[in-house]
């Protein structure tokens, strides 16, 4: 006994698996007791025992087994962790419970099951009890089917699911064991009992004699009902209602339980099928087949696959349009009618998916019922039917309605049948009054049809819809029939059986009724009360508001809307003076009119002086401001005189009952006055001391009437500011709808003062009305509506000052003891704006023939509906709730077949919901449907728009009235994969940010099924959407409520699913979000609430001092929503100091997070951006403004960040990181000035930093510069300007050698304008730092750079071109060997620019580094190993300029002109002799980079005086040392005479002076045109500008454009700027083109710029609407003509030429073409008179290139040939001039001889008489190539010798040799020796057999050779000198005699030496292609080449 007792010492959990049965026995028993005892199901007691639950059930004791049953009973009823055992607890009943031999245990067994249903764990006990059935045990197998029969009997299949059931009964009916199968059965009739016939479908499978025994058993259970007889836990309260059901009510109880417990779908007992994947290949083309057996073959293969019961969705859009044309087309009868079939099995097995394909096949169904044969039309019967149960009756009224008006009988009758059959599924809920009324109407007229089956199907569907809706209903509109047809309908109506339950109304009980009788007799006040509510301040101009409450006189919070008749009397001036005679002396009433205004002035004194000693209550008031208003009265001309009587009014306003009698006598002088400069301040009190008195809702309205229709502009503009002001004191009491149609007359205003003092008005309303206040001014001028939204933008966020007038001033006040209060609701700040904004109800206006209109088959009619609505909306802005059906037909709208349609349907529906506003809830459940079907649309257009609209409507009605009555369920569950790829991400981004408890958690259970079918949809958007959105539907409805879904989904996506929510889970938020608790809020309410006004001032002031981050709002919070905000706003710093950056960098670099790397920012990204910063202690306000959707926050948080930056830059720094890759986020944004303030504060950033001293690090930069990058590209100057101002500072902060690589990957954009601005950073890089910053190395980066001069661009092109030179400089000559082969036409520009620039700026082989210590980016030897990482600092001036103040030193006074434009001035320390020097770097800075500190130091509105500049004389080197530069003409050269222009000083001043014509700002161009024109004007000084015709050009052309692209379109800039500008411009090149020095230094595509620019900006529209624009274009004009003349003319004839060229090229404008014409045309003109001038091969060689370009065959496909002619012309008038000598100008054209030119030339010269020497009107020149052409062609009219055998077999052989690889050179040769000895010889036949390009080939070939015969020439009859060195310009280059000798050196050297010998471009050009061509031909071998020389 003793060891029997042991075990009672242990604890109770080691008894329980102590090896003795009798211990475990005892530990059972005291556990059943325990747990009982335990009343918190939380308590840690139960944590100790849940691990042993399994071993409890499993004990091996029988006896011990059954009471651990108990125990386990007793566990689960009270412990909350219950949950967690039930998966290993139901597995071991399973394995040995339910076979256990004792039958207590099995009944134990089983109630722990029940228990664990009913604890929510069903899915759970169901899945193991399924497990069971694969145990070989049949006793186990037969315990776990009846297990599942009576968790169905106790629970219904709503919680036992019955579809993974129906997949094992099969196998268990037909299992061997008997009692299995018993159990089966029972199982089946179980089913049965709860599903009915939706089971019988499913014993599809079974055996016959199977199905025959359950069908016995069936009919058994007669009607018998299931109900529910155990609940689950959350299903309390429907047990509840059961049990409180009475006996008396068991029809009512079933009824109410029934709704409760849904029908079974049989459908949802089916696997769909994919029928799609089934259909053979060639099954759409046997369909299309012309055979009738093929397409007949197709059907009866589809046929089988339609009827399957479920069919599964996808794209099923070529197979219906096969089976809509065969129907509709086919002629084979049988085909048509298994068609039909088909279309009946896809729309039973489709169900609601078939619905976008119905209305299409109703159409064509019932235009086949046309058809005779019986088994086409049967066919056709069984397919509209089904595929009316897809859609509904509303969407194919109009097609049904259209088929009963078919002539054919057949179709009217079969149409009438349908529609009997289709009424006999409607309810009256269906078949609305509006439908009822249509559809009836048609059926009438078939009534009376002569066909009898018509007539019998129209009466049988008219007694069908009688049954419907009852006799009463549809009485109204059938009461005119005779009583034989009535009778007909009657009988049909008695006989029609209808398919759906039409529940009748039930009697109420007398409580329930007299309660909804109270409620509906409340409801009216409910709809009432937007009228019957007081609106603050309401009042209009003395109109009444019936229904207004009239509480508080005058105060804001419950102010007079409706102003009552003034009851006092109206005085005459008879009455006035005799009863003021009764308190004022005789002289002073007689000396207020007196014509003397000193009696007037002491007349007026005594009036006040009188005026203060009477009491308030014996004051005449109306009789004193009469007296006062007499003649001269309140237009005294004397204005102290009119100050004193304003003096007096005022004194009578405020110390007297002044009534709106007195105010009407003054009111009109008053207003008029306000605009006099000494007294129109004190009329503004007066004004305001007035309306105190008689309210402002009277006077407000009154002075602005009064003042509107003064003609003077100040006066309106005085008036407005004064109601501005008026309103914060008084509070908002106007009825703003008036004051708006204030605010539009002054916004229409042409004055700007009255424009500016509307929109300030405008903004004092919005602090009152918020954003809404916009909606009025959506009309105005879109630079108003700017202007608009800047003020709105600048008071966001401020809350409307409390008033502190007009409490309650007048005598007759109502509410004198509550005046208290109607001070603090005055003082409760904002107010409810739905209150404030007059609504309008246009019920009347939406009638029933609009909603016909908008559903009429016409798409014509429903666009011109659509529109009527959207006017009707437009009008009114704000509407009432009552919009009738609209909701509903614009639902149907928005899936109109019309894409066009359906986007105005809805864009109407957020216009819809804007105007209803909160009005809008009620109509949600309408019009969501249609938004949602939208969302699935295939275009991408319509999604966005369905998306906006969406939003709007959530905005508006609230998030929980849009997601309700599971219309997001239908949507999910029939939707298209767009629209779940829409609408999962955003009922992420809509649920993530709502309250736990906003949503109705049945809604998101209903959504949460299709939401684990779409973590594996096939469609990746649709995958990423369901997961984002698992964590949000988790916040609502739980981890555990969305496991009970599990159940419904397929096993194999079980794992799939289960990964996404454990994923989630981990987010999910730890506890729910903690309640308002009331104490303290109502704690802190008792003590916030504000004694006076000075205390609420006070604490605003506080907040603000701690920078507290507020959230703008457009509807502002009251007090205590504010006070909430204060407690919940986050005091700790914006940024912290910590450790972690580099943490995150190491955590990129091992990919442990994602890289920074994107195109666009995904959800990812910004969730993981969100999270490091919540790490990082970012503030909490701060993180929530980074990340709001509003614009504005992003706004605020980066003025926060600027705000913090200076007093906190070490935690700045330290989140550096993350704050740069959030700014990289706000550069997707579309909202420019959310960019722009991010720009600045990046530079104050950068600028920060650079000034501590910190160091980019490579993670920081790698996130950040790309996207950056992109910005250069931004089409805003604003942004784009800011961007390369912080890639500079960057530079400073970090190696520019590691920023230039980014830069260049910015050339691979497709913007051009990208590419541009980086090459130009590039170039400033290199100018900056060297070559070493182009990496990997100078090579490859420059020929990237090098690749960019082929852009098309313009800008593009010149950017590399200038970034090429830069190079040069640095470099010198090498930079053609960075860039490697370019084409000829890029390297002559390249050279070109060179040149152009060199003559402003000298070449510097090697780049010389100031004289200054460097700056050491590193540290340590590493840092001294890399020059990249030591960058001298660039040339500063500031210092220069800041020096000493004191006396300036010899010769500093006449430099202080130059250096404060970056020129240097000599130095006399230095060197006296060292010229002028001009500092590229500072005045780049001065023009390109306005935002930067130097701005301080220089400004860029002081253009220099060039005439000072000219005429300084510095002093000179001496002429010796100056060298001729490449480009410099022989009057630059170093033997001229020097002067003062020629000083290098004045030359840089007068660039400097044309950059500034550059510039953006007006002023300063003009200001630089004028000094300019100054020194054109001046003989003496003009020729100075001579080497910078080119360079003005192309400035002036640069501005031109600037004005044209961006000024013009702006709408901000006064267009007057851009007309002066103009002017300036061309008056500044009319002086130019009129001074023939200047004139004639102009180049080709210098003129060709010019021109072009010019006529773009004479094509104008935009100028010629402006006042002085038609002047600017008849100069431009003038300009133009000008330019042909003075020009120099090949130049200008060559341009002209060119330009015509490229605009046939672009397809420009005609116009454009047009004028490029009359501009050649007057060249054409003006050419006999120039030939002197004209350069005839280059312009040749233009005409040649035209016709290359556009031959003669092609312009007949072109609309005009305009321009060919001109060219024709071009050639007439050339040859005309010059004769046969033009033949002779054929150099630059390769190939002339079969030209089309040559062809043109010829044949014009045939037609004209050969021109002698003396009038040919040419030159000697000429002349002389006339003669050589003669003789030529002289020569040619022989005719050629015929050649002999041996010299035709030489000839053979020599063009063998030619065409042969190895001996082409030699065949050359010797084929010109032939020529050479047999000049006679006709080798035409030859070259006949042969292409063009061998005939090319070997002319090129013989030039060659020629060109060599004569070099060896030149060097044998030119020996050299005694010291062998040769004559030449190239005598200094040394050719030395060695065979590893490179050409490229010698090219090199020689170009070098010749440019700086001041030979010309194209003579160096000749000579290195002569050396080049000689060197290629020696293949490498220059030996002998030297030794010919």
């Amino acid at each position: 006994m003793e060891e029997d007792t042991e075990y009672l010492k242990l604890p109770l959990e080691d008894r329980c698996v102590h090896k003795l049965w009798k211990a475990r026995l005892n530990g059972y028993e005291e556990c059943t007791k325990h747990f009982a005892k335990i009343t918190d199901e939380r308590s840690p007691e139960f944590n100790k025992f849940a691990p042993l639950m399994k071993k409890f059930v499993t004990d091996s004791n029988a006896v011990a087994q059954e009471k651990a049953l108990e125990a386990v009973l007793a566990f689960v009823e009270n412990a909350h962790v219950a949950g967690r055992t039930a998966g290993d607890c139901t597995s071991g009943i399973v394995q040995k419970c339910l076979a256990a031999p004792k039958r207590g245990t099995q009944e134990k067994a089983m109630e722990v099951l029940l228990m664990y249903c009913e604890i929510e764990k069903y899915e759970v006990v169901q899945e193991e009890l399924m497990k069971g059935f694969a145990q070989k045990n049949p006793k186990v197998v037969a315990g776990c089917v009846r297990a599942l029969t009576t968790a169905l009997r106790e629970f219904g299949p709503k919680v036992m699911n019955p579809k993974p059931l129906m997949k094992q009964m099969p196998t268990i009916l037909e299992d061997r064991d008997k009692n299995v199968r018993e159990e089966g059965k029972k199982l089946m009739v179980e089913l049965y009992r709860w599903i009915g016939q939706a089971l019988k479908p499913q014993m599809s499978s079974l055996k016959p004699v199977q199905v025959q025994e359950l069908e016995t058993e069936f009919d058994k259970l007669g009607g018998e009902k299931a109900v529910q007889n155990r609940f689950l836990r959350s299903q309390q309260d429907l047990k509840a209602k059961m049990e409180a059901q009475g006996i008396d009510e068991d029809e009512d109880d079933d009824e109410d339980v029934g709704e409760d417990i849904p029908e079974m779908d049989p459908m949802d007992l089916f696997e769909p099928v994919n029928i799609l994947e089934k259909l053979p290949k060639d099954f759409f083309e046997k369909v299309e087949a012309k055979k009738w057996q093929e397409r007949k073959e197709a059907m009866e293969i589809l046929l089988p696959l339609t009827q399957n019961p479920k069919l599964e969705g996808g794209d099923y859009n070529d197979l219906m349009k096969a089976l809509k044309k065969i129907i509709g087309k086919d002629t084979n009868v049988m085909i048509v009618a298994l068609a039909g079939q088909c279309v009946a099995g896809l729309a039973k097995g489709l169900k609601k998916k078939f619905a976008p394909f119905a209305l299409a096949f109703t159409e064509t169904i019932l235009e086949k019922f046309k058809e005779k044969k019986v088994n086409v039309v049967s066919a056709m019967r069984d397919a509209i039917d089904a595929i009316f149960l897809t859609t509904s009756l509303e969407s194919i009224q109009e097609t049904v309605g259209g088929a009963l008006g078919n002539k054919n009988p057949s179709v009217k009758a079969e149409t009438a049948g349908f529609l009997a059959r289709a009424l006999c599924y409607c309810t009256p809920t269906i078949l609305t009054k509006k439908l009822l009324k249509v559809i009836v109407t048609d059926l009438l007229k078939g009534v009376s049809e002569p066909d009898p089956t018509v007539r019998d199907n129209c009466c049988e569907a008219l007694g069908v819809a009688m049954k419907v809706v009852g006799e009463k209903q549809i009485m109204v509109f059938i009461a005119d029939l005779d009583n034989l047809k009535m009778q007909k309908i009657k009988e049909a109506s008695e006989k029609a059986e209808l398919k759906v339950k039409i529940s009748a109304p039930k009697a109420k009980k007398p409580a329930p009724a007299k309660k909804e009788a109270v409620r509906a007799a409340a409801h009216p006040s409910v709809s009432d009360a937007p009228a019957a509510k007081v609106v603050r301040g309401g009042g209009g101009r003395a109109k009444k508001v019936p229904g207004r409450g009239t509480k508080g006189g005058g105060g804001g919070g419950g102010g007079e809307p409706a102003l009552e008749d003034c009851k006092e009397e109206e005085l005459s001036l008879d009455d006035a003076l005799e009863k003021a005679a009764d308190v004022l002396p005789e002289d002073v009433l007689s000396g207020l009119t007196d014509a003397n205004w000193k009696v007037r002035l002491s007349s007026v004194e005594s009036f006040i002086n009188t005026t203060r000693t009477l009491d308030r209550g014996d004051i005449p008031t109306q009789a004193l401001v009469r007296c006062l208003a007499q003649k001269p009265g309140f237009k005294d001309n004397n204005f102290q005189v009119l100050k004193h009587r304003l003096e007096a009014l005022k004194l009578l306003a405020e110390n007297s009952d002044f009534t709106r009698r007195s105010g009407e006598v003054c009111i009109q002088e008053l207003v008029e006055k306000l605009a006099d400069s000494k007294n129109g301040p004190l009329c503004g009190e007066v004004l305001t001391a007035i309306a105190e008195a008689a309210k402002l809702q009277w006077v407000g309205p009154e002075v602005m009437s009064r003042a509107l229709e003064q003609k003077s502009p100040k006066v309106q503009e005085m008036a407005l500011k004064w109601l501005s002001d008026a309103i914060t004191e008084f509070g908002f009491v106007l009825q703003p709808k008036a004051l708006i149609g204030d605010i539009k007359k002054a916004l229409a205003n042409t004055n700007p003062g009255v424009r500016t003092a509307g929109i300030t008005l405008c903004g004092t309303m919005y602090l009152y009305m918020g954003a809404t206040l916009r909606v009025f001014f959506e009309d105005e001028k879109a630079a108003l509506l700017q202007q608009i939204d800047t003020e709105f933008e600048r008071l966001s966020g401020t809350s409307p000052p409390a008033p502190f007038r007009g409490a309650s001033q007048d005598g007759s006040t109502e509410n004198d003891g509550d005046e208290d209060d109607a001070v603090d609701s005055r003082q409760a700040g904002p107010i409810n704006v739905q209150d404030l904004v007059p609504r309008v109800n246009i019920s009347e206006q939406l009638t029933s023939n609009l909603f016909s209109e908008l559903a009429d088959k016409n798409w014509k009619v429903r666009n011109e509906a659509l529109q009527k609505v959207s006017n009707i909306l437009s009008e009114a802005k704000f509407i009432k709730g009552d919009v009738g059906e609209l909701p509903t037909v614009l639902c149907s709208r928005m899936n109109d077949t019309n894409k066009n349609l359906a986007l105005e349907a809805i864009r109407l529906t957020a216009s819809l919901a804007t105007a209803l506003g909160p009005h809008c809830k009620p109509h949600t459940r309408n019009i969501v449907p249609g938004m949602l079907t939208a969302l699935g649309d295939s275009k991408q257009n319509v999604r966005q728009q369905a998306m906006s609209t969406l939003n709007s409507w959530v905005e508006q009605a609230g998030l929980k009235e849009t997601i309700d009555g599971e219309v997001f369920a239908d949507a999910l569950k029939s939707g298209s994969p767009f629209l779940k790829a829409e609408l999962f991400p955003w009922m992420a981004e809509k649920l993530k940010d709502a309250p736990p408890k906003s949503i109705n958690k049945e809604e998101i259970h209903a959504c949460t099924q299709y939401l684990f079918a779409a973590l594996e949809d096939r469609n990746a958007d649709v995958r990423k959407g369901a997961n984002e959105a698992v964590l949000p539907f988790m916040i609502h409805i739980g981890y555990e409520g969305m496991m009970k879904h599990i159940s419904r989904i397929k096993p194999s996506s079980k794992n799939t699913v289960m990964q996404a929510m454990e994923k989630a889970k981990v987010n999910l938020p730890a506890k729910p979000q903690p309640k308002p608790r009331s104490p303290a809020g109502g704690a802190s309410a008792r003590v916030g609430r504000p004694g006076s006004s000075t205390q609420g001032a006070g604490r605003a002031g506080a907040a603000v001092a701690k920078k507290s981050l507020r959230t703008p709002s457009a509807t502002r919070a009251g007090t205590s929503g504010g006070r909430k905000e204060a407690e919940d706003v986050d005091t700790s710093p914006l940024l912290q100091v910590n450790n972690l950056k580099q943490q995150r960098a190491l955590d990129e670099q091992r990919l442990r997070i994602l890289r920074w790397d994107f195109t666009t920012p995904r959800a990812e990204f910004i969730t993981q951006l969100k999270d490091q910063m919540t790490t990082a202690g970012l503030n909490r306000q701060l993180t929530s403004n980074m990340f709001h959707q509003d614009f504005k926050f992003h706004i605020k948080a980066i003025d926060s960040l600027n705000e913090d930056l200076t007093c906190n830059l070490e935690a700045c720094i330290a989140n550096l990181d993350l704050i740069l890759k959030w700014l990289t986020i706000r550069f997707f944004d579309t909202n420019p000035s959310v960019i722009m303030k991010a720009m600045d504060y990046l530079q104050q950033v950068f600028q920060c930093v650079t000034d501590d001293g910190y160091r980019l690090q490579d993670h920081e930069v790698n996130s950040f510069m790309p996207f950056l990058i992109t910005k250069f590209g931004d089409p805003k100057d604003s942004i784009r300007g800011p961007a390369r101002n912080i890639a500079r500072l960057i530079c400073n902060i970090y190696p520019a050698s590691k920023v230039s690589p980014y830069i260049m990957e910015g050339l691979k954009a497709k913007n051009a304008r990208q590419r541009a601005e980086c090459l130009e950073a590039i170039g400033n890089l290199i100018e900056t730092h060297g070559t070493i910053v182009c990496q990997p190395s100078p090579p490859v980066a420059l020929k990237e750079v090098a690749k960019q001069i082929a852009d098309r661009d313009n800008s593009v092109r010149n950017a590399a071109l200038n970034c090429l030179v830069q190079v040069y400089f640095q470099e010198g000559e090498k930079v053609y060997k960075y860039i490697g082969n370019l084409s000829d036409k890029d390297m002559s520009l390249l050279e070109e620019r060179i040149k152009r620039a060199a003559k402003n700026r000298p070449v510097i082989k090697k780049p010389m580094p100031e004289p200054e210590i460097p700056t050491v980016r590193g540290g340590g030897a590493a840092a001294a190993g890399r020059p990249n990482r030591v960058t001298p600092k660039a040339a500063q001036p500031a210092p220069q300029l800041l020096r000493e103040r004191g006396a300036p030193r010899a010769g500093e006074q006449q430099a202080t002109g130059l250096k404060r434009f970056g020129l240097k001035p000599q130095q006399p320390s230095s060197n006296a002799n060292a010229p002028f020097k001009i500092d590229y770097g500072n005045i780049e800075r001065l023009l390109g980079n306005d935002d930067e500190q130097e701005q301080t130091q220089y400004n860029l509105e002081e253009i220099p005086d060039l005439a000072s500049i000219l005429n300084y004389k510095p002093v000179l080197p001496p002429t010796a040392s100056r060298l001729t530069r490449p480009g410099f003409t022989s009057g630059w050269s170093a033997t001229s005479v020097p002067s003062p222009l020629e000083s290098e000083g004045a030359a840089q001043a007068i660039n400097m002076v044309i950059s500034q014509v550059a510039t953006t700002d007006a002023n300063t161009v003009i200001t630089a045109l004028s000094q300019l024109d100054e020194v054109l004007q001046s003989e003496d000084r003009c020729g100075q500008l001579a080497p910078h015709v080119d360079q003005l050009l192309i400035i002036t052309t640069l501005q031109y454009r600037l004005v044209l692209n961006t000024k013009m379109a702006n709408l901000n800039i006064n267009k007057e700027e851009c007309i002066k500008i103009y002017r300036s411009l061309t008056s500044c090149l009319m002086t130019v083109f009129n001074n023939k020095q200047l004139g004639t230094k102009a180049t080709r595509d210098v003129l060709r710029d010019v021109v072009h620019v010019l006529i773009h900006i004479i094509l104008d529209h935009r100028l010629s609407q402006l006042e002085d624009g038609p002047q600017i274009i008849r100069a431009i004009n003038v300009l133009v003509v000008r330019i042909v003349e003075k020009a120099q003319f090949t130049h200008v004839f060559s341009a002209l030429l060119k330009l015509l060229h490229e605009s046939v090229g672009s397809g420009g404008g005609c116009k454009f073409t047009e004028l490029v014409m009359k501009c050649n045309w007057k060249a054409i003109r003006i050419l006999p008179s120039r030939t002197n001038d004209l350069d005839l091969d280059q312009i040749l060689l233009d005409i040649h290139n035209f016709l290359v370009a556009y031959p003669v065959s092609t312009w007949s496909e072109r609309p005009s040939d305009t321009p060919l002619r001109t060219i024709k012309t071009v050639i007439y008038t050339l040859s005309k001039a010059y004769g046969h000598s033009i033949l002779g100008h054929f150099s630059k054209i390769e190939n002339a001889q079969g030209s089309e030119l040559h062809k043109y030339l010829t044949k014009s010269l045939k037609d004209d008489k050969p021109k002698t020497e003396d009038d040919g009107g040419v030159g000697d020149s000429n002349r002389l190539a006339a003669a050589q052409v003669s003789n030529e062609s002289g020569d040619s009219v022989k005719s050629p010798k015929r050649l002999s055998k041996s010299e035709h077999n030489i000839l053979s052989e020599i063009f063998r040799k030619i065409g042969s690889k190895e001996n082409t050179k030699e065949g050359l040769i010797q084929l010109y020796d032939f020529k050479q000895k047999h000049p006679e010889a006709d080798i035409e036949p030859f070259l006949r057999k042969s292409s063009q390009f061998f005939q090319n080939y070997i002319e090129r070939g013989l030039k060659k050779v020629e060109a060599e015969r004569q070099l060896e020439g030149k060097a044998t009859s030119n020996p050299t000198s005694e010291n062998g060195s040769n004559s030449g310009p190239l005598a200094s280059i040394q050719v030395p005699d060695t065979t590893n000798f490179n050409m490229n050196d010698l090219v090199d050297q020689f170009k070098s030496l010749a440019a700086y010998a001041g030979f010309d471009n194209n003579y160096i050009d000749s000579a290195v292609q002569n050396i080049c061509s000689t060197e290629k031909e020696m293949k490498g071998d220059i030996t002998e080449y030297i030794n010919t020389q």
